[in-house]
């Protein structure tokens, strides 16, 4: 090839690079177009500076690269093995003599013979490169090729560093690698690993009445309505619940009637007394039969009051779907409703054993409303239970209890949400460690 042909293919080459967009377009023509210079059978680009290991990016005659094939293995394997010797950053004819075995064995499968490696140096910063362009054919290179490629891998590199400058965060990356930046993040992770902190865990939580008044039936029986709603305003003797009283109302009737009848009897005998003598003798067992019938009477009637459950105090009303109620069988000291003041509440969290941390009398708890999440509200803790129990959703969690603080509006009794429990101060370290390392004894026991 001429020398004036070769000075136009060096310029129409560097011309073409100016027009490419992306380092995609630049990744083609040089294993490509590089051809039009000088001839060779093969061509590889490996993208990666000094201190990075070099990454297939484009072979010659192929649209895409799959670095998963043992031809790509196989060259970054080699890429490595020249990287790391003397004239890892000097253009020159690999010598595959000094090859490991397993490497060499390959060579006829996989490339020509006569490999140039062709580092991208960047011209203004002559000790840095961008990558390596691996050129293969099976005839020596001469020392005019060499040339001419090495003024072209100049004219790459500062292309390619335009590519990486647009991509800030591989230049980040590999600053990274410095030891200096590797020894200052490990000091800097261990200082942070001492800071102390508060321990805390997440548990979903529940507004609950705080010293509410359970109502409960007096007898046993039947539901018949429930005359008021959830969250209804009552007041003192307002009926609230309404039982069957049929067999109540039957048995008070025939109660009376007997009653009526004894009382007939005692006065019968009263009067025939004074005419007959005889007759006083009954008085005494009729009169007892009478205070016996009226004791029956009585007792039936304060049952039948008892059928219809009134308040003892005021509030809001505590209680599940009223319809269900109707017609349930109850017995004595069954619980249906429970009657609350809205002011005095208290927040009931059910924390999963797994999460259980140390918690003492007074610490901190913060409530999140799931229906108002920006504006926590604060509680004090007042009492944890001894042992966990099941809870519906077939957890088994403790159940703690914590009081809001003065300043704190209450909120609704019933609300769902999330509780922050704060417990002891640890280092970040444990924080950020403590499940790992708690599943390590639970299942290792180291």
């Amino acid at each position: 090839m001429s020398g004036d042909h070769s000075v136009a293919q060096l310029l129409q080459i560097e011309q073409q690079v100016r027009r490419c967009e992306t380092s995609t377009d630049l990744n083609f023509i040089m294993v490509n177009m590089t051809r039009t210079l000088v001839p060779y059978q093969q061509a590889m680009f490996l993208a990666g500076n000094e201190l990075e290991k070099l990454k297939l990016k484009a072979v010659s005659d192929l649209s895409l690269v799959d670095r998963s094939t043992p031809f790509s293995a196989w060259l970054e394997q080699v890429s490595a093995v020249v990287n790391a010797s003397d004239t890892g950053s000097k253009v020159h004819v690999i010598d595959t003599k000094s090859w490991p075995v397993e490497l060499l064995n390959d060579l006829t499968e996989f490339s020509p013979p006569k490999i140039l490696w062709l580092p991208l140096l960047i011209p203004a910063k002559p000790t840095q490169r961008v990558g390596v362009l691996l050129l293969a054919k099976s005839d020596p290179w001469t020392e005019k090729e060499i040339g001419l490629l090495q003024h072209l891998a100049s004219s790459y590199a500062h292309a390619m560093q335009l590519f990486i400058n647009r991509s800030g965060w591989r230049t980040w990356l590999s600053g990274l690698n410095s030891r200096k930046v590797k020894l200052g993040t490990l000091v800097a992770i261990v200082l942070l690993g001492l800071v102390p902190v508060r321990l805390t865990v997440l548990a979903p939580a529940e507004i609950i009445a705080k010293e509410s008044l359970l109502v409960t039936s007096a007898i046993a029986g039947a539901v018949s309505e429930v005359l008021i709603k959830p969250g209804d305003q009552v007041v003192i003797d307002q009926p609230l619940v309404q039982m069957d009283r049929t067999e109540f109302q039957g048995a008070f009737d025939v109660a009376q009637r007997e009653l009526e009848r004894t009382q007939a009897e005692l006065r019968t005998v009263e009067q025939a007394g004074y005419v007959d003598r005889r007759k006083k003798s009954e008085l005494a067992e009729l009169a007892f039969q009478v205070e016996l019938k009226t004791i029956e009477r009585n007792y039936l009637k304060t049952k039948l009051a008892q059928t219809q459950i009134v308040a003892s105090k005021s509030g809001i009303a505590i209680l599940d779907d009223p319809e269900k109620w109707k017609g349930r069988p109850v017995v004595v000291g069954e619980r249906i409703l429970s009657i609350a003041d809205p002011a005095k509440v208290q927040l009931q969290v059910m924390l999963p054993v797994a999460d259980a941390i140390s918690l003492v009398h007074g610490n901190n708890v913060t409530f999140y409303l799931d229906t108002d999440p920006l504006n926590p509200i604060p509680f004090n803790l007042d009492y944890s239970s001894f042992e966990p129990s099941l809870t519906p959703d077939q957890i088994i969690a403790y159940r703690i209890v914590a009081d809001i603080q003065q300043d704190a509006v209450p909120p609704r009794i019933g609300l769902r949400g999330t509780a922050k429990l704060y417990g002891e101060k640890v280092s970040l370290a444990y924080y950020l460690l403590r499940r790992p390392i708690t599943f390590v004894r639970q299942h290792l026991g180291i």
